[in-house]
């Protein structure tokens, strides 16, 4: 398939998506629900910085797992409980290194428009009282969370009432949903296109810029469905979220290439 002629089409994603999910609706389930318990479980280990950094290791190890078995299900077969759970820690450094390398790119360009930001509406001295209390009172002290409040509160009403700083605002905040929908298929190009980090990247952004319009209104659409999700009573999201991954994944066959060009599938 040609990737610069595809076209999306959002109603044949949503068909193949939740047709996709209805192969293993309860496999799908209950490794989100496993993974997701894992990743809260070793983040709050007392040990500092380890639990962190196991729970970003299985949340990296679910997003491989979920999208390996979403494709199995969009190939029209029914994925086993042991498609998700296998490791593959290729796939897991693809998936981890094309994230890392996006989040360099946007971290300098992000700071940078805060800092304008503030600056325009004169609010550094805002942080002076923080920093003071900071100095002299134990981190679990409630008064640093009522100084952040009341700093919080203050910050907000000066820059909305500064004409420059809400310029930035609005354009930070649309430059990072234009970025967001041009990288809404980071996880399966880096997982079965086989592109190193910055080449992944920018494949996202060539093919989803011809179409940006369509990819936006699919995750609105997807928006929609977790919100459903979290409105019932939340358990709901276990089950919008895989549903959604895997009409995201139909809109990356459409787009891109329905190959598994890394062998992801490999080893079943």
């Amino acid at each position: 398939m040609s990737s610069e002629r595809a076209q999306l089409s959002i109603g044949t994603a949503l068909q193949d998506g939740w047709t996709a999910f209805r192969r293993a609706p309860w496999i799908f389930v209950g490794f989100v629900l496993l993974s997701g318990v894992l990743s809260q479980l070793l983040a709050v280990l007392p040990l500092p910085g380890v639990g962190s950094l196991l729970s970003a290791v299985v949340n990296l190890w679910g997003a491989v797992g979920l999208i390996r078995g979403s494709w199995i299900a969009l190939n029209g077969e029914a994925p086993s409980f042991q498609d998700f759970l296998q490791v593959n820690w290729a796939a897991i450094w693809r998936l981890f290194s094309s994230q890392i390398l996006l989040t360099l790119l946007l971290v300098p360009i992000v700071f940078g428009l805060m800092f304008a930001s503030l600056t325009a509406a004169d609010a550094w001295g805002l942080f002076t009282p923080i920093a003071n209390l900071a100095l002299t009172v134990d981190p679990t002290d409630p008064r640093l969370t009522e100084a952040f409040g009341d700093v919080s509160q203050h910050l907000l009403q000066q820059v909305v009432t500064n004409p420059f700083a809400v310029v930035i605002v609005v354009v930070t905040a649309l430059g990072g949903l234009y970025l967001q929908v041009n990288q809404s298929f980071l996880g399966f190009i880096a997982l079965l296109d086989g592109r190193g980090p910055l080449a992944t990247i920018r494949h996202g952004w060539v093919v989803v810029q011809s179409q940006w319009w369509q990819v936006f209104g699919l995750l609105v659409l997807e928006a929609l469905i977790l919100l459903l999700g979290v409105l019932a009573c939340v358990v709901g999201l276990v089950a919008a979220a895989p549903v959604c991954l895997c009409i995201t994944g139909a809109a990356y066959r459409q787009l891109f290439n329905d190959d598994d060009q890394t062998g992801l599938l490999n080893e079943r």
